[in-house]
């Protein structure tokens, strides 16, 4: 049988991520998954656990459990506006109905560059189209303001934010936020802002640009700042007639959320909950601060200073590698060596020249990868 898929998966493939994980030889350092390697906190475990053996479980509602989502709304500052809320399968599931909801072919999509490869490869599959605005790499990954603005089209439908950054994590400090505004402020543009990494920072929280912009999506979810990954919990927030509509295209494409995963992710928003996030980002800090002196003092060692951008929020940080090569090749070759990292331009191209390392991972696991990455950068 000769199959040939549909029209909106052309040119679509897995992501250059998960090939270069998929090809890693047994025993890799693996710096390149965006995954904290922390067990789930304890009270979510031990929710999950209880309910398992005390409770049947059955669907819950398409848009989550109403506890679960006053909790997320009371996260956002009131707990009455539950219906501002749909719980999804992760924020991966948030971001694509989001865009499935907002999206007509011919849109255009304004998404950053360097961003998150899901970001394009979406909106694509919704039939629109990706303009890609800049976060240079020679303003440390920052917003250009003016780019922005020439970005923006009559044919502009919505603009993604990824504030800490995936691949970089940098931050948009307000007075960036508040320009956005000001170029915003008498369009129809849906602002869609991607929060998941918004709870792992390493100085002042993060401001959100929802607070900027009233049209603004939500999306965040707890894998990354309570190591549920695999738990699949993530929501939209927003208004509530955009969500009402997003709650019927996530009811046609899973029904609802892991019961399982809803009832533990409650403990999330208790006392216990939140002191795990904060011991988890703290950690996280520590192994950042590893990282960039392992750079320093063992690889660059007898080479010079290597450029680094010390993130202020997520857990990537970026390595210029552009004398050692092309992006990619110079991953192909630390793959070779045993070592996961995964090339900028795989985010865009400006940050091709660079790598995007996690610090997700322990200190010793830190300590050989950049052993092994010495070894094939110097020789």
């Amino acid at each position: 049988m000769n199959f040939t898929p549909a029209a909106r998966l052309a040119g679509i493939e897995k992501s250059a991520i998960r090939q270069i994980y998929d090809r890693a030889p047994a025993g890799s350092i693996n710096l390149g998954l965006g995954e904290p390697d922390f067990p789930t906190p304890a009270a979510i475990r031990e929710e999950a656990v209880r309910f398992i053996h005390q409770e049947k479980i059955r669907y819950t509602p398409n848009a989550g459990l109403i506890e679960l989502r006053r909790a997320i709304a009371g996260y956002y500052g009131d707990a009455a506006k539950y219906e501002n809320v749909c719980v999804t399968n992760g924020s991966q599931e948030a971001l694509f109905v989001a865009l499935m909801a907002l999206i007509n072919p011919g849109d255009e999509v304004l998404c950053p560059d360097p961003g998150f490869v899901a970001y394009p490869t979406i909106v694509r599959m919704a039939g629109g189209k990706p303009v890609f605005y800049k976060l240079p790499a020679k303003y440390k990954f920052q917003l250009s303001v003016e780019d922005f603005k020439r970005k923006i089209s009559s044919k502009t439908k919505a603009a993604i934010f990824n504030s800490p950054s995936n691949p970089t994590g940098s931050v948009l400090p307000p007075i960036d936020l508040a320009c956005v505004e000001k170029l915003l402020a008498n369009s129809e543009i849906s602002v869609i802002a991607d929060e998941i990494y918004r709870e792992i920072y390493f100085d002042r929280r993060p401001s959100s640009i929802a607070d900027f912009c009233p049209h603004t999506l939500v999306i965040s979810g707890l894998s990354k700042s309570h190591a549920m990954t695999g738990w699949r919990l993530g929501w939209v927030y927003g208004d509530p007639e955009i969500i009402r509509h997003l709650i019927v295209l996530h009811q046609y494409a899973t029904t609802c959320a892991p019961a399982i995963s809803q009832r533990a992710a409650l403990a999330a928003f208790t006392d216990e909950g939140r002191l795990a996030a904060e011991n988890l980002r703290a950690e996280l800090r520590a192994r950042r601060d590893f990282l960039v002196e392992m750079i320093d003092t063992q690889l660059a060692a007898g080479e010079g200073k290597y450029n680094r951008i010390v993130p202020d929020g997520a857990f990537y940080l970026m390595l210029d590698i552009a004398r050692f090569g092309k992006s990619f090749e110079v991953a192909e070759r630390l793959l070779r060596s045993g070592v996961i990292a995964i090339p900028g331009a795989a985010f865009g191209e400006e940050a091709e020249g660079y790598l995007r390392l996690s610090f997700a991972t322990d200190f010793e696991l830190l300590r050989e990868g950049v052993r092994r990455m010495k070894e094939v950068l110097t020789t």
